[in-house]
């Protein structure tokens, strides 16, 4: 599938790398303008912008931490775009720490950086996205959505608020603009006890996650919900 975005804007928040990147370009390749959000990996964004140029549409770097800066990234980015019409909010911080040993700075960096810092992403991209009538992609997680995983109290709790906003930003900024979430499954090389619990027998790609996102910003008649997409790993025991 590659739906139509030609003359659409997009900011995408960690876009540098893996499945932000693969967003970024799959939104070039069907004809958006990109702004290209990155908090470190300058060289990274760098080239994700690079190859979106070669397709043919704009690209914009947005460098920031959407934790500390969420309303700066969102202003960068419309006014390098002259507005936006998309926002997927992709960039997140990934731990392992066992909850007896969880510190409360880790569990607070962990939901600033995934939960507070996008809700205030979201919020400060609303009145753009109000006057384009636009849409949200959220990227969340089965950890968190359908799964929880020990070790990873934190990480989990972020994404459950996460996907929880997804549903009630949806009820609540809608009719004007839509607010839909994708929950990836494995897409990092797994070891083989973690392969069997996929159903399909393989890891997914973030190409495969870049679909799903392309897809819900592209249905007008689709909100509030959130789609795994995860090989059936969701519905194994």
């Amino acid at each position: 599938m590659q739906a139509d975005f030609r003359g659409k804007r997009a900011l995408v928040t960690g876009a540098a790398k893996k499945i932000g990147r693969a967003v970024a370009l799959a939104l070039g390749r069907g004809g958006a303008d990109v702004a290209v959000h990155y908090r470190r990996s300058r060289a990274e964004a760098e080239a994700t912008a690079a190859e979106l140029s070669g397709l043919g549409v704009r690209a914009a770097l947005v460098q920031g931490d959407q934790a500390r800066d969420p309303e700066r990234i969102v202003s960068e980015a419309a006014h390098a775009l002259g507005g936006l019409d998309l926002l997927v909010v992709s960039a997140a911080e990934f731990e392992r720490t066992p909850s007896d040993s969880l510190s409360r700075a880790q569990f607070e960096a962990m939901l600033a950086a995934n939960l507070t810092g996008p809700f205030f992403l979201m919020q400060a991209a609303l009145p753009s996205l109000r006057a384009s009538r636009g849409a949200i992609v959220t990227l969340l997680d089965l950890c968190g959505t359908s799964q929880v995983w020990k070790g990873y109290a934190h990480y989990a709790a972020s994404k459950a608020g996460l996907a929880a906003l997804t549903r009630l930003l949806a009820l609540e900024w809608a009719p004007e603009v839509r607010v839909n979430g994708v929950a990836p499954g494995t897409v990092n090389p797994a070891d083989p006890e973690r392969l069997k619990r996929i159903p399909l027998e393989r890891i997914g790609t973030p190409e495969e996650v870049a679909q799903a996102v392309l897809f819900l910003a592209s249905q007008p008649f689709i909100t509030g919900q959130i789609l795994p997409v995860d090989g059936g790993r969701s519905v194994s025991p």
